[in-house]
């Protein structure tokens, strides 16, 4: 079944045409300018929306799990990233180049990132690597459907990572959103690395809308992680669906 999702995702992304925006988890190439910045809230709640919705307020008394972001792009097609997630006190620092083909319906980013998270659980706490990572997108078939496809390595794990997205576009300003993560080594993986790999995929969808300098997100999803990384650990089986936004910021 997995693989079947997977294979539907990339004849979407190569048979689809495209545009830049961003999306939920995944990393979308640069859409910035020179000299231009962005700045992100990601927050995910950690409570089910199901259980006792009205007394817990859809799960969002029980705490949630924040991301903070910014990009910069310093130099043309050229960007620098800084990243805090609360979860785990996660750092990362990040560089990206955007890659165009003229008259190619594909635009691509290759990136790196160095990351540092606390595991305080075990007794060498500070864990950090790299993220080498590529993402593509294609511009919009229709002016309606765009996909986006995540493929890197993570280095401390030593793993491949994968994520796939779709949106649709149900007006010039508000879209639909779909983000799935396969866990492609469950059976594979040493037993160090099994005790932090999820039963389940995660995914995550939502709905976004584009106004002037700013794109909201309101989503819903299996997991609490943030960005690709994370997500692409899985998440508990039978884990709940939990509320979730996105703020973005374009600065000039």
């Amino acid at each position: 079944m997995r693989l079947k999702m997977i294979v539907a995702f990339l004849v979407a992304i190569v048979s689809l045409q495209a545009s830049d925006f961003s999306m939920i988890n995944l990393i979308n190439p640069t859409g910035l300018k020179q000299k231009q910045a962005e700045i992100m809230i990601r927050h995910r709640f950690y409570g089910d929306i199901t259980d006792a919705p009205l007394d817990n307020f859809l799960g969002m008394d029980a705490g949630a799990n924040v991301n903070l972001s910014a990009r910069y792009q310093f130099y043309r097609k050229a960007d620098v990233k800084i990243s805090y997630t609360r979860r785990k006190s996660e750092k990362i620092l990040g560089l990206a180049y955007r890659i165009d083909i003229e008259d190619f319906p594909v635009y691509g980013q290759l990136g790196i990132d160095y990351f540092s998270y606390e595991e305080l659980s075990q007794p060498e706490t500070t864990r950090h690597n790299f993220l080498y990572h590529f993402s593509f997108q294609n511009e919009e078939l229709i002016d309606r459907f765009a996909a986006t496809l995540n493929t890197a390595y993570d280095g401390y794990n030593q793993r491949l990572v994968l994520g796939f997205g779709l949106m649709i576009k149900i007006v010039d300003n508000i879209s639909l959103l779909g983000e799935y993560y396969p866990v492609l080594d469950r059976d594979s993986t040493s037993e160090k690395l099994a005790q932090y790999i999820g039963d389940e995929d995660a995914f995550a969808f939502g709905l976004k809308f584009d106004t002037y300098g700013h794109q909201f997100i309101f989503l819903l999803t299996n997991t609490d992680d943030v960005g690709l990384r994370r997500t692409s650990l899985g998440t508990a089986q039978d884990s709940h669906l939990r509320l979730g936004f996105n703020i973005q910021r374009r600065l000039d």
